[in-house]
């Protein structure tokens, strides 16, 4: 075989393992661009969630002399909330909100769709049918820079904590990639939150003078956090 031959074959050969080498970061490439697109369309839909469920305790709070449902003695059973869960669960009594999967959130605890029958809807929010914690005895005229709904902690103290390591899989108090969670105001604003580290329990991160959006909005009084239920007794 000519000398030139070989060399062609020899060329062909590497062209060969160029190309794939290039398919494959290219398949690479595109593999995380799609996560990444699947992570911030998940991410707007759990801020959706957020704000249509701080709007559906706006509606009750009209009629409910400004108060959300954990204040207000539910019309069926006559207690206090005493979880989000129950709190929540008024909010399909009153048949304010229809669908209980909006209390759920991608990567974190979502319901079934079956809330049984009225007027107690005793399958609404099941335990592990709740992703959303709700900060107790507020109002609809409560400072708007509060946190009212936010996604449930690990810790309800106050300022609440969650678990960084558990990242974007179904937990007790998980966040989102890049120590993130979603938290609504009593204004109705909702945001990505950052957290205060990326590992093990954490606080919100700390702002100018020490303080965290919760402990700020507060003037540094400890609120009470009615945090999910993930179990049954």
């Amino acid at each position: 075989m000519p000398l030139n031959m070989k060399r062609t074959a020899a060329f062909t050969r590497i062209e060969l393992l160029l190309v794939i080498t290039v398919i494959a970061l290219l398949g690479i490439l595109a593999v995380a661009a799609f996560k990444e697109i699947e992570m911030r369309g998940n991410q707007s839909l759990g801020v959706h969630h957020c704000k249509q469920i701080i709007l559906a305790l706006q509606q009750y709070a009209k009629v409910n002399g400004h108060q959300y449902p954990d204040s207000v003695p539910n019309k069926i059973s006559g207690g206090i909330a005493a979880t989000a869960n129950d709190a929540f669960r008024v909010l399909i009594q009153e048949q304010i909100v229809t669908d209980e999967r909006l209390f759920g959130c991608p990567y974190g605890y979502k319901p079934d769709g079956n809330i049984g029958a009225a007027p107690g809807y005793d399958k609404a929010l099941e335990p592990g049918e709740n992703h959303w914690a709700l900060t107790a005895g507020q109002t609809d005229t409560t400072v708007g820079s509060m946190p009212l709904v936010f996604e449930n902690p690990v810790s309800p103290g106050w300022a609440p904590q969650w678990n960084a390591d558990v990242c974007a899989r179904s937990g007790p108090g998980r966040v989102w990639p890049g120590a993130l969670i979603i938290v609504g105001r009593n204004d109705g604003s909702v945001a990505m939150e950052k957290l205060s580290g990326e590992h093990g329990r954490v606080s919100p991160k700390p702002l100018v003078g020490g303080l965290d959006i919760f402990t700020q909005a507060s003037s540094v009084l400890p609120q009470r956090v009615l945090n999910i239920v993930i179990s049954g007794p």
